[in-house]
């Protein structure tokens, strides 16, 4: 986990049916702002995605909302897949994987999740 993003990681196993409804039926967490919710612990690669997007809302602040909002329309425009092509979730992908690449999976239990329940 890279220091000075000052992210929380909030885990409710309650939020899974919700998301599910609203969001996607694969969906695994959300971030917002420096918070990032999800209803299960995320492994190394998943939590290298939400921290991007952590880093995402750090540079746009509020405006990060229309913003993805437009990338969804313009990959869907575009042919594409509104989530999988939205740039910002492409750059959140390339994070994973760079992190599924340099971090041993084993390791992803060290990663300090806070659990609120």
């Amino acid at each position: 986990m890279k220091p000075g993003l000052g992210q929380r990681v909030v885990v409710w196993a309650w939020l899974r049916p919700i998301g599910q409804r609203l969001l996607m039926p694969n969906w695994l967490a959300i971030t917002i702002g420096r918070w990032i919710f999800a209803w299960r612990p995320l492994d190394a690669a998943e939590l290298a995605h939400e921290l991007e997007h952590v880093r995402q809302w750090q540079r746009y602040g509020l405006l990060f909302i229309p913003r993805y909002l437009r990338a969804s329309w313009r990959a869907a425009r575009a042919g594409g897949d509104r989530y999988r092509d939205n740039a910002f979730e492409r750059a959140a992908q390339a994070a994973a994987t760079r992190a599924g690449e340099t971090i041993p999976e084993a390791s992803a239990g060290l990663v300090n999740h806070r659990k609120a329940g």
